[in-house]
């Protein structure tokens, strides 16, 4: 299965254009039937009371994200993937309603959401650039090698290797151009993010 469109702004709002709540309302109003989510790049961990990350979204507008009910050492974001760098994805966010002009609100996660918030290892504008590539079928290697570009059938053994760590996101020729792909192309790091989007969207 395919991973969402991330360019739709409906399915991935910026944070000015997530649904808003008002701070003194339990998040238990209605909202829309359809799942939306918030793309954040992690900027800063900025827990003091309750677990807070900075993040700006992909129009580079910063925002907090407040894991709500939680004391300042509950969540481990290190063990979550919720690292300094890397892409926060936070299903059907909701941003607050600031109580002063020129404030900005913040995204509020309740105490039984907080499992929701999935990270993925990579730069916010990479992983949207490696999930157009996995849309259109444009993954490393798909039907040629990701390496030297030689196709299925015209190489020695006349099938390529696939990438076992990311499930065949990427394929080879052989040993050597999997070990330049890996070292040199770039697969490294994009191996754990089409393995990231893969168990969030299956």
């Amino acid at each position: 299965m395919a991973p969402p469109d991330f360019t739709n702004k409906t399915l991935f709002p910026s944070f000015a254009t997530c649904p808003s709540i008002d701070t003194d309302t339990p998040i238990t109003t209605p909202v829309p039937d359809e799942d939306w989510y918030l793309l954040g790049q992690i900027k800063d961990d900025m827990t003091l009371t309750k677990p807070t990350l900075v993040l700006s979204d992909r129009d580079g507008a910063p925002f907090a994200l407040v894991f709500d009910g939680l004391d300042r050492g509950a969540l481990d974001f290190k063990r979550l993937g919720l690292r300094k760098g890397c892409t926060a994805i936070i299903p059907r966010a909701r941003r607050t309603v600031p109580k002063e002009e020129g404030k900005r609100g913040f995204v509020r996660v309740e105490l039984g959401d907080a499992g929701g918030v999935k990270g993925i290892p990579g730069e916010l504008g990479v992983v949207i650039e490696v999930v157009r590539r996995m849309r259109e079928g444009k993954g490393e290697g798909e039907g040629v090698c990701g390496t030297c570009g030689m196709g299925e059938g015209e190489g020695e053994g006349g099938r390529l290797l696939r990438c076992t760590g990311c499930d065949g996101g990427a394929r080879y020729c052989g040993k050597e151009c999997q070990v330049k792909g890996w070292n040199e192309g770039g697969h490294k790091a994009e191996c754990k993010i089409i393995k990231a989007v893969g168990a969030i969207w299956g």
